[in-house]
């Protein structure tokens, strides 16, 4: 005589089995679910910002509709942990006017707690000149001028944009 089995075993191994497959779907998505926060929160500069300001300035080619400086950056890293910088771009304001852009691919690092100066070119154009020419002819330069430095460092793999807006004086 066959033996069946009772439908109330084949009830509880079914439930067992769908157990299982929900257990394993379960951690399956809580895994998914930390490797992509942790991935996300990467992405974001969770540190104190690093300063950027301007050491130097120096007009290295002058055409008519375009002029080339070299500027002089000096980058503080304020955290305990080194800062691999693997390119830069900023946008130069001189009395609330744009006066220069610059953007450079080169790789370097700021030691924790400590600073850092990179040199790179920036550009202008004529407009920009004459504007401040025309300034400077107003006698507006006579204490000084202020400037805003506003951009970008990307540092990390894949790189995370950490933003700076830093303003001065030169007198």
């Amino acid at each position: 005589m066959p033996t069946y089995l009772s439908s109330d075993c084949v009830g509880r191994k079914g439930a067992e089995t769908m157990r299982r497959k929900f257990v394993s779907v379960c951690f399956l998505w809580v895994v998914f679910f930390a490797v992509f926060v942790s991935g996300c929160a990467s992405l974001m500069w969770m540190g104190e910002k690093p300063r950027v300001d301007i050491v130097n300035i120096i007009p290295t080619e002058m055409r008519l509709m375009e002029q080339t400086f070299m500027m002089e950056l000096r980058i503080q890293n304020p955290t305990e942990t080194d800062l691999v910088i693997n390119g830069l771009f900023f946008d130069l304001e001189i009395n609330g006017q744009p006066f220069a852009r610059g953007v450079s691919n080169q790789s370097f690092k700021v030691e924790r707690l400590s600073t850092k100066i990179v040199k790179m070119e920036a550009y202008t154009g004529l407009t920009s000149i004459l504007r401040q020419l025309s300034e400077l002819r107003k006698g507006n330069y006579d204490t000084g001028f202020r400037y805003r430095l506003k951009g970008g460092l990307y540092s990390g793999s894949p790189s995370i944009r950490i933003p700076f807006d830093e303003t001065g004086e030169f007198k």
